[in-house]
């Protein structure tokens, strides 16, 4: 079992955090240690600990673990959707989409250990299949607008088909987070991510769009 240390966090975030309801810093915390360490090595006793609650006080909450990781992935993929979305609406183009989609998912991957997905696909194959069909999805629907809107911008290529591309962007994506493609432990996922999303945008934009690329990229890292 590897032992959790706690930094120091900002008074601001102990403000926020103490104002939470318990299940709200139950999902917030498990969602961290989740991230950091994989799921099957954060047990409900390391939870307990740093709520400095008692097991039962959680167990009035969720079931069990396989509740808790079920309700923290839901949690956190309706959170990146509501993001997302917000994210398009503001952007000022296709590309600076792509790269605030990028730059927010980035987040989260330079914090993911590898073999969380791992733990999620193994362990915990129903989360897993939510995933599947409710992330992955959502993500084709985004990246098919995103080149619709590219194109129609005169951004990227005029000859794209915005259903391939997207399911070219979805499957290549996926391979940033196969070990039996990457040594994930040699090559972080973020880095993976980062090098495919460039790879991406330079591929679809046209030469007004790399105008337009070079200075978003900047934003990414």
């Amino acid at each position: 079992m590897e032992t959790f240390k706690l930094k120091i966090v900002s008074t601001v975030y102990l403000c926020n955090f103490a104002a939470m309801t318990i299940k709200d810093k139950l999902i917030e915390s498990a969602t961290s240690l989740f991230l950091k360490y994989g799921v099957k090595s954060v047990s409900m006793d390391d939870m307990a600990r740093l709520l400095g609650i008692s097991k039962k006080t959680i167990y009035s909450h969720v079931d069990n673990k396989k509740t808790l990781v079920s309700v923290v992935i839901e949690t956190f993929i309706k959170k990146e959707h509501k993001d997302i979305k917000k994210i398009s609406k503001k952007a000022g183009n296709a590309i600076e989409e792509m790269a605030l989609i990028a730059k927010l998912v980035l987040k989260s991957l330079r914090i993911m250990k590898p073999k969380f997905t791992y733990d999620l696909k193994k362990y915990h194959p129903q989360t897993w299949k939510f995933v599947e069909t409710v992330h992955f999805e959502f993500m084709k629907e985004t990246i098919k607008s995103n080149v619709e809107r590219g194109k129609k911008e005169n951004l990227y290529r005029s000859d794209l088909d915005e259903y391939i591309i997207s399911n070219f962007y979805f499957s290549i994506a996926r391979l940033c987070i196969d070990e039996d493609v990457f040594n994930t432990e040699e090559i972080p996922v973020s880095t993976l991510f980062e090098s495919f999303i460039r790879y991406h945008l330079n591929g679809i934009a046209n030469d007004n769009g790399r105008k337009e690329l070079s200075k978003q990229l900047k934003n990414i890292a």
